[in-house]
């Protein structure tokens, strides 16, 4: 809501940077999705939604390569991927969804990981280890936002939780009298 109808700008051209786009049209005056690319990476479904906005102006061949402003972004300056050519574009904020590393290097070489590094672990959280879960955005999955973390944490505590009484011989309470 600090950005209700004003200027933005998103950088990115993949699902999460699109997705974000998305949701700040609503919101915002103008939203600027600024792609490095001539091409999204992004789903049909979502760029064709994007497409359709009023509001919303995808910056081809381009890439951010200043921030200005004190104490807040004012404007940026852009590249042209292709020209080499500068721009400025005043904006009054900067959204930066161009891709994630997930922390799993305390992981690697012990549990299985896919192929962007992140823990492979099935709906129940369980990894690839007996008894080591995953929650979280470290985990495979295709949405990552707060609540499906939280979810993921409700989930691995259960199951975790089942695991530890397999292994204790802890079972069900005994009746209550």
């Amino acid at each position: 809501m600090f950005f209700k109808d004003k200027t933005v700008v998103v950088a990115g051209g993949g699902n999460t940077a699109v997705e974000d786009a998305l949701l700040l049209a609503k919101l915002c005056r103008k939203v600027y999705l600024v792609h490095r690319r001539d091409k999204l990476r992004a789903g049909r479904t979502e760029a064709a939604a994007l497409a359709r906005l009023d509001n919303v102006e995808i910056l081809w061949n381009r890439r951010i390569v200043e921030l200005s402003g004190d104490p807040k972004i004012s404007s940026i300056t852009l590249e042209n991927t292709q020209s080499g050519e500068h721009s400025v574009l005043e904006t009054d904020g900067v959204f930066v969804a161009i891709g994630r590393i997930p922390n799993t290097d305390l992981c690697r070489n012990q549990l299985a990981l896919d192929e962007q590094g992140y823990l492979i672990a099935d709906e129940t959280t369980r990894t690839s280890i007996p008894g080591v879960f995953a929650a979280g955005d470290v985990r495979t999955k295709p949405m990552r936002q707060v609540v499906t973390a939280v979810s993921d944490g409700a989930v691995a505590c259960k199951y975790a939780e089942e695991y530890l009484n397999t292994m204790t011989g802890a079972g069900a309470l005994p009746p209550q009298p």
